[in-house]
């Protein structure tokens, strides 16, 4: 019981750090485009 509490917590734990590397990616992707964005938003 304690081992699938413990592998609870890393998979949750991993979830959110993949989370917040594809938002930080996500981030960069629209600053490096953001004109191109802009324009297709028109």
């Amino acid at each position: 019981m304690q081992e699938a509490a413990r592998r609870a917590v890393r998979d949750y734990v991993a979830r959110g750090r993949h989370r917040d590397r594809v938002s930080e990616a996500a981030r960069r992707v629209m600053d490096a485009h953001a004109g191109a964005l802009r324009r297709l938003g028109e």
